[in-house]
């Protein structure tokens, strides 16, 4: 099977470990396949990851988008190269990439959602809506955003089918110990650690945490965020502000998250709305006690109570609460943390991700070219 990617860049986020995830199996069962990055803008090692596991990738990039050159380049090689399923990812890739998938005449269209577009203005809801009617399918990664999709972007939910995102377990070891993490953070031995990761945006709630923090009980508490984004001066800024500037550590972007991970005594993860978060898979692979947000395709990875503390987004007081009671009974933390190793490695493994989108390849190029392939599972 012949298949082309669209998504807008290829920086290393969730939509992007998605994707990489997809493409590596997908490759191992010999399916040829080829990415289209819509902007230039990409993180190196990714780029070099996909390729090694024989997948192409083409960067079209702003500028020629812009000017229209862009387009007609990729409409030629989509043309000459004649694909049986495009699928789009991301904003920019749903809208140019189900159109130029469309006047390619690729066969099949489907569109991968990773998140609740909640901070979507209105335009942009409007030009996925407008383009929705090109997708045959559209695959969510939680049921939560599946009815986000059949409410916001107009797709029927005869059209919209579940793959939850996923991890291997065997990730989740660090190229570096956790007494070496520890140190290169300037911990001493009777420090406790906790952290968080993600990007630096409002969606992520990293304020949140931060204004949690001094209603935390515990002098020797260190925190450490690793993530980039727009936010980063303004959240340097506010733990100035409440005076905990030097018990916060801003670690920037990190390519070995499972070593920070196997440092932490409490991973926290305080998001306003989310998809089915890579970050929160990452800490359960790793048997990290976790308190987050109860939002979107979180609660389908975490039962409050049984593999983790859950609190209710944009409330810093529950969230202090739940930090200072999982902080507070040592045994019971590692026990849900264990509960949710077992929970992610059992349900939430990418070989049956990749399964699972394989069946679906499958089942939508046996339909008819005019048909709309109608999905029975809920």
């Amino acid at each position: 099977m012949k298949l082309v990617y669209f998504i807008d860049h290829l920086r290393p986020d969730g939509a992007q470990k998605f994707l990489h995830q997809l493409v590596e199996g997908m490759a191992s069962r010999g399916h040829q396949q080829i990415i289209i990055c819509l902007n230039d803008s990409w993180d190196t090692g990714l780029v070099e990851q996909i390729r090694r596991a024989g997948v192409r990738v083409h960067i079209v990039g702003k500028i020629p988008l812009a000017s229209g050159i862009g387009w007609l380049m990729t409409l030629r090689l989509l043309r000459r190269d004649q694909y049986d399923v495009a699928i789009t990812c991301l904003f920019a890739a749903d809208v140019i990439g189900r159109l130029l998938a469309r006047a390619a005449n690729i066969p099949r269209i489907i569109t991968a959602v990773q998140t609740r577009n909640a901070n979507y203005p209105w335009w942009k809801f409007w030009l996925v809506r407008l383009t929705a009617p090109l997708a045959d399918l559209v695959v969510s990664c939680s049921a939560t955003i599946r009815t986000f999709v059949a409410q916001h972007e107009g797709v029927p939910l005869s059209r919209i089918e579940v793959i939850p995102n996923s991890v291997s377990v065997g990730e989740s070891r660090g190229s570096y110990s956790s007494e070496q993490v520890r140190e290169e953070l300037g911990l001493g031995p009777n420090d406790v650690l906790i952290g968080s990761v993600g990007r630096l945006t409002e969606q992520k709630g990293f304020d949140v945490l931060l204004h949690a923090l001094p209603m935390v009980h515990g002098s020797r508490l260190r925190v450490v965020i690793a993530g980039v984004g727009e936010l980063d001066a303004m959240l340097r800024r506010l733990a100035a502000e409440l005076g905990i500037a030097d018990r916060v550590y801003f670690a920037g972007y990190r390519r070995d998250v499972s070593s920070l991970l196997s440092a932490l005594d409490l991973y926290v993860h305080p998001s306003r709305f989310e998809g089915m978060p890579f970050a929160v898979l990452e800490a359960m692979a790793a048997g990290c006690p976790i308190v987050a947000s109860a939002v979107d395709g979180t609660r389908e990875l975490i039962d409050d109570g049984v593999h983790g503390w859950l609190v209710p987004p944009d409330d810093p007081v529950a969230l202090a609460y739940a930090i200072d009671a999982a902080l507070g009974d040592i045994a019971e933390a590692r026990r849900r943390g264990e509960l949710a190793r077992q929970r992610v490695a059992a349900q939430f493994n990418v070989d049956a991700m990749v399964d699972a989108w394989e069946q679906i390849l499958i089942d939508i190029t046996r339909e008819a070219p005019t048909g709309v392939i109608r999905s029975e599972r809920t």
